[in-house]
Formats: C-alpha cells, sequence, structure tokens
C-alpha cells in the first residue's frame, strides 16, 4: 500500500491570461483583432408618409352645370312664350277703309256699335273693344259685322267655341279650321243665323293670346272667301301695343 506524504500539495499557479503582457496587465487592444459575432440588425422599417392629395374644386362644375340649365330653361321659355310676347299685348284700331272694305259711320250704326261696345266691357273683362258695319263697295247686300276684343288669352283654343256659339242664334253647324296667317292663333267659320232677322251668315272668328275678333257675313257669301276676307281684317286692324 503506498504511503501517502503528509506534507501538504502546493496549490496550482492560476491559469495565465492569454492576453496579458510581459508586464502582467491585459492589453485590451488584443481583443479588438478576435473576430466577434455580430448579431444581425432588425430590417427597418418603411417609412409611411401621408401626401395630402389637393382637393378638387367643385364650385366651378357646379355653376357651369347651373349655367348650361339656366340658359337650357331660358331658351325653353323662351320658345314657349314666343306666340304670347308676339300676340300679346296689342290693341285694335279701325280706319275707314279696312281690307278694301268701307265703315259705315252712319249716326244709328254708330249708336248701336257703341251700345255694344259698352255691353262687352260689362260682360267681359278685356283692355279695348271695338264694333263696326263694313260694306262691300260694291256690293251693299254683303255687309259684315265685326266684333273686335283685346285682352290676354291663357287657353285661345279653348275660349273659341264658346265665342262661336254665341254669336247667331243658334250654334253654328258645319264648322271648320282655316289657316290664321302670319299671326297664327286659331280661325274657325260655321253655318249660322242671325239672332235677329234670321237670316243665314257665315259666322268666322280668330283668337290667340291677345285678341278675339268675330265677323258675321251676309249675303250669302261664301265660307272659304269669308275666312280669307277675316283673316285680311285681322291683319288690319290689330297693332302691337
Amino acid at each position: 500500500m503506498p504511503r501517502v506524504s503528509d506534507t501538504p500539495t502546493p496549490p496550482l499557479p492560476p491559469p495565465a491570461d492569454p492576453w496579458a503582457g510581459r508586464d502582467g496587465h491585459t492589453h485590451t487592444l488584443g481583443m479588438a483583432s478576435i473576430p466577434q459575432r455580430i448579431a444581425p440588425a432588425a430590417p427597418a422599417q418603411p417609412q409611411v408618409v401621408y401626401v395630402e392629395r389637393p382637393r378638387r374644386r367643385r364650385w366651378p362644375w357646379v355653376l357651369g352645370t347651373l349655367t348650361v340649365l339656366s340658359l337650357g330653361c331660358c331658351g325653353v321659355l323662351a320658345a314657349v312664350t314666343a306666340p304670347i310676347r308676339a300676340q300679346y299685348p296689342v290693341r285694335a284700331e279701325l280706319g275707314a277703309t279696312i281690307a278694301g272694305l268701307r265703315r259705315d259711320t252712319s249716326p244709328e250704326v254708330r249708336d248701336a256699335a257703341n251700345e255694344l261696345i259698352a255691353q262687352i266691357h260689362r260682360e267681359q273683362d278685356v283692355t279695348g273693344a271695338e264694333v263696326a258695319k263694313l260694306d262691300e263697295p260694291k256690293r251693299k247686300d254683303m255687309p259684315v259685322v265685326l266684333v273686335v276684343a283685346t285682352r290676354f288669352i291663357l287657353d285661345p283654343a279653348g275660349e273659341l267655341d264658346g265665342a262661336l256659339a254665341g254669336a247667331g242664334k243658334d250654334r253654328p253647324t258645319g264648322v271648320r279650321s282655316f289657316p290664321a296667317g302670319a299671326r297664327g292663333g286659331e280661325l274657325r267659320c260655321g253655318n249660322a243665323r242671325d239672332k235677329q232677322s234670321d237670316a243665314p251668315v257665315v259666322v268666322c272668328a280668330w283668337i290667340d293670346h291677345g285678341s278675339l275678333g268675330l265677323g258675321l257675313f251676309y249675303g250669302g257669301r261664301a265660307m272659304d272667301d269669308s275666312a280669307r276676307l277675316l283673316r285680311e281684317i285681322r291683319d288690319d286692324v290689330l297693332v302691337k301695343a
């Protein structure tokens, strides 16, 4: 059995610092030469940049649209109201000669005409009224009684039938429409009988937005000729106010 020495074993020297210099101090310069594992840097987060977009100006478009609509409405309004502006207001001026016919100025005819004019003003809302008896220069048996009233008429076609119905003794028969001429409006004629003498007459009437004219044609005048003559009378007596 080996003998154990009683002498204690001296302690082992500390391990030498591999980076220590000759003077026994550790130099950090040596550590810098050691490649070290560096953790990869975190990827940079993309930076969100908010760019304010310029706002579109809507007012020019709105104003442009309103302008177009206004012009369109004005155009439509002008087209719709053109006949009214052409026909109203007007006045009737009756001279000594009308459409080749001579106006009867005898006292009895003038008195009868004034009485009828006063009646028209009492019963109708008119701005003016004229009544006259017109004679053919060569045919005294073919007189024409003319009644003209001026006022604003909103629905000319709707009022024409009533005017014709009240002209003769009974409602006219065989009513026909005829060209109204350059002034526009409506012109119709029919066969009727005189309220006083019961003689046959041709009743013709024109109507537009500014006037109503009624003619009673005696002496067996044809309806076509009566319509033509009333159209000429209308052109002769109406004056734009």
